[in-house]
């Protein structure tokens, strides 16, 4: 076969070349191999000592002595996952050695190599680079230097140059030095360092060693620097460990220069999606104590008991762990050595702001409230079927206060070790009509302390005492149609409850205090209905948000009776011991507004998409007990008149709410309202408010405590969040709450984050009212030792 050089590009096949003869020093004819010896040749592979090179050019020629090819014009040289260009190429074909000067590029997989000339060996992608740029695709990572080396497939250096990860001419940032030398997934050194940002050094040091991440590696992460009036200056400086390809840890040290060190770790892993878990733990020996103290006054909290201890730790995790046969177990972990520790500790790498959210994303749980007391602790284990579910668990709650206090306070806290629980959720009894459910569970109660006499005015639920109860509600319901409108659903429920009390002292009729019974029974019925119907009309209305609005209107009437019984002569855990007369009908009204949409798809048909625009919920309750009892007659049986609401009218702009009234002062006694409104480019607005008072004929501003005892709630303020999107790469963000009963403000944040190609740079300043300022500076510098996740 002869193929002319003249005026066109011609490709061969570098194997046993022989050259017949040059004409002019214009045309070169070369004998190639049969064809048929050409396909007889086994497939190329990727082993590099077997890897086949291709070379082209305008002009080639071939010493056959030195077994020396070159190349002129326009040469390529391309083999396996390797390509070299140039203007001029001398290749050696014993030692696959290449020359290239003139526009060298240099391809090997997604990494490129740009440089005036190059010495390299194809086989082992290993020489040196005269001016020259070295481009990582995996990292982004720019290495730029007068003379570079290319020592290995994943290590590089430099007499003199620079790094970084930043595109462009004039990168935003950039690393100089002597010396350099990198190893990918490794770390990187450099002698008479220089940090640049743009064309100002803002950063040197002799020597300076930095990591280089591309995947998963171990390595020092950024740190986080800031100053608050608690803590002063601080430096938290993370280091990751990768130890394997689903376990990893992290270990951190935090200074703070008016408290000391404070060492955490946090380790982590993930066997499968229902096998993982998370492990953190704090501790640091504190320079100060928060005795309320004018020395001290600065480091104690007026929410919390008096702090005298300075070993301060926080111990925390979440498992999960698949057991077979459909039979999970879920471990939960929050243990603190003070009250004060998660309300000054809110923040940073392993504060409570940073644990809670890798909890929730992770599990799907949360802790308990940073200003929470009291701590709960749990495992569970869980066994579902298609319609039950059978669980067995045991519950600690670690009582701060009464640890902190232990010398003028027992710890009386109520804790369930174990329990275990049945439930079967609604089914139909065969084909007779009937439905039934069954909540049922045993649990024994524990505390440290106890007491179990009654005296001095002192309530049944304010004794404290251990023993074990059973308690099983079945129910059956009967659902019907009244004609075509009307649904309406009867139902009846037994319920008993077994006791069984370590030490249990009760008052008779006559006020008398008595031993009870260790064990003693209850057995309760209830009864009730409910009536209703649904309303729909569709309107057609063309318009760009919605083609037609579907208006569902559901009114509900519900019924609920309990009897009366006597249980003054019961033991007292918690509000299952305490079932209250019931008399109560309810009554609401639903409407819900759902707009049709109709898109268009590639295909060009059309699509129907359904939207909920609003949902509103009005109802009321009507104790007939109040009404009818002679005692309370003079009570009002009208309970809070309650709105509930969401909006979601177009797409930028949603609003929900829960509003109470009382009905006989007009005056309201709750209102949790919020509404967003947000725009394509990113920038949002958030506002909330919060007002809650005691009201006698509402049971929403209470919440129960664990001991079961009633607790008002008194809230009135005002949150307002707002994030602004200038700049596609800058984010600014303020949020405020504000006390208005006081006009203290309870919390001010403010900061920016600013993201770049290459870079972030985060700042916040934080003000909590009678707690702390702080702010927090933090630069990212990308593929710098960037964070590994599993």
């Amino acid at each position: 076969m002869i193929c002319n050089l003249l005026g066109k590009r011609s490709v061969y096949h570098i194997f046993s070349w022989k050259v017949m003869s040059q004409i002019g020093g214009y045309t070169l004819i070369f004998l190639l191999c049969s064809a048929g010896w050409l396909l007889a040749l086994p497939p190329q592979i990727e082993d590099p000592k077997a890897v086949s090179w291709d070379i082209s050019a305008f002009m080639l020629t071939y010493d056959n002595e030195r077994q020396l090819y070159t190349a002129q014009d326009d040469v390529i040289i391309t083999g396996g996952k390797t390509r070299l260009e140039a203007d001029y190429i001398e290749f050696n074909n014993v030692t696959k050695t290449a020359v290239a000067k003139g526009n060298v590029l240099f391809f090997s997989g997604e990494d490129t190599i740009t440089c005036d000339a190059m010495q390299i060996n194809l086989q082992t992608e290993t020489g040196t680079i005269q001016n020259g740029t070295i481009f990582i695709q995996d990292g982004n990572y720019y290495i730029t230097g007068e003379q570079l080396r290319k020592t290995g497939e994943f290590t590089y250096d430099a007499l003199k140059g620079t790094i970084t990860t930043c595109d462009g001419d004039a990168p935003d940032w950039k690393i100089s030095g002597n010396d350099i030398k990198v190893t990918l997934d490794g770390y990187g050194t450099a002698a008479h360092s220089t940090l640049w940002v743009k064309k100002m050094p803002v950063f040197y040091s002799p020597y300076m060693v930095f990591p280089v991440k591309t995947t998963r590696q171990t390595g020092l992460l950024f740190p986080a620097i800031g100053h608050s009036d608690r803590k002063g200056v601080e430096y938290e400086q993370p280091l990751y460990l990768a130890l394997s390809r689903n376990v990893d840890a992290t270990i951190y040290g935090h200074y703070m220069t008016k408290r000391g060190v404070k060492a955490a770790g946090e380790f982590r892993y993930v066997l499968s999606p229902k096998s993982k878990g998370m492990i953190v733990a704090d501790y640091f020996k504190d320079r100060k104590i928060g005795d309320n103290t004018i020395v001290n006054e600065t480091y104690s909290y007026d929410s919390t008991p008096t702090r005298t201890n300075t070993d301060r730790y926080w111990i925390r995790m979440k498992l999960d762990q698949d057991l077979g046969y459909g039979v999970t177990a879920k471990l939960d972990v929050d243990w603190v050595s003070d009250a004060d520790y998660l309300q000054e500790f809110k923040n940073g790498f392993t504060g409570f702001n940073a644990t809670n959210n890798s909890f929730r994303a992770m599990f799907g749980r949360n802790l308990d409230g940073y200003d929470d007391t009291i701590r709960k602790n749990s495992l569970q284990i869980n066994k579902t079927w298609s319609y039950c579910s059978l669980s067995a668990q045991a519950i600690w709650y670690d009582n701060i206060a009464a640890k902190q206090q232990s010398s003028t306070m027992d710890d009386m806290t109520l804790q369930t070790l174990p329990a275990i629980e049945f439930n079967a959720s609604r089914q139909q009894i065969g084909t007779t009509g009937l439905f039934y459910t069954i909540d049922s569970e045993w649990r024994s109660f524990y505390r440290k302390e106890t007491d179990s006499v009654l005296g001095n005015n002192k309530k049944r639920s304010e004794l404290k005492i251990r023993g074990q109860r059973a308690d099983v509600l079945s129910c059956l319901y009967y659902p019907m149609h009244l004609g075509r409108f009307v649904f309406f659903e009867p139902y009846a429920g037994v319920r008993g409850t077994v006791w069984h009390a370590d030490d249990f002292t009760y008052t008779d009729e006559n006020g008398t205090a008595q031993n009870s019974d260790n064990s003693a029974f209850r057995g309760l019925y209830e009864a009730g209905a409910q009536l209703s119907t649904r309303l729909s009309r569709t309107f057609s209305i063309d318009m760009d948000f919605a083609k037609k609005i579907k208006h569902d209107i559901v009114p509900r009437l519900s019924y609920r009776f309990i009897p009366d019984t006597h249980q003054d002569d019961l033991p007292y855990f918690d509000t299952v011991d305490n079932i209250e007369k019931t008399n109560l009908l309810n009554w609401s009204l639903t409407q819900t507004f759902t707009a049709q949409q109709i898109n268009t798809t590639a295909t060009d048909n059309k699509a129907k998409t359904y939207k909920e625009l609003a949902w509103f919920k009005l109802s009321q309750n009507y104790d007939i007990k109040s009404d009818r009892d002679g005692k309370k007659a003079n009570q009002s049986p009208w309970q809070a008149l309650r709105l509930k609401y969401e909006l979601n009218p177009f797409k930028f702009v949603n609003s929900n709410g829960d509003i109470a009234l009382n009905p006989y002062t007009g005056q309201l006694t709750e209102v949790k309202v919020g509404a967003a409104l947000k725009d394509n480019r990113g920038d949002s607005i958030c506002t909330a408010y919060h007002y809650n008072v005691k009201d006698d004929i509402t049971d929403s501003p209470y919440t129960f405590s664990r001991n079961g005892s009633k607790t008002t709630v008194n809230t009135h303020a005002w949150l307002t969040q707002i994030n602004l999107q200038p700049l596609t790469s800058l984010i600014v963000y303020y949020s405020h709450e504000e006390n208005l009963d006081t006009w203290d403000t309870i919390e001010t944040k403010a900061g920016f984050k600013l993201q770049k190609q290459c870079w972030d740079l985060i700042f916040e300043g934080q003000d909590v009212f009678s707690s702390d300022r702080a702010f927090k500076f933090m630069v990212r510098l990308h593929g710098i030792g960037e964070f590994g996740t599993l």
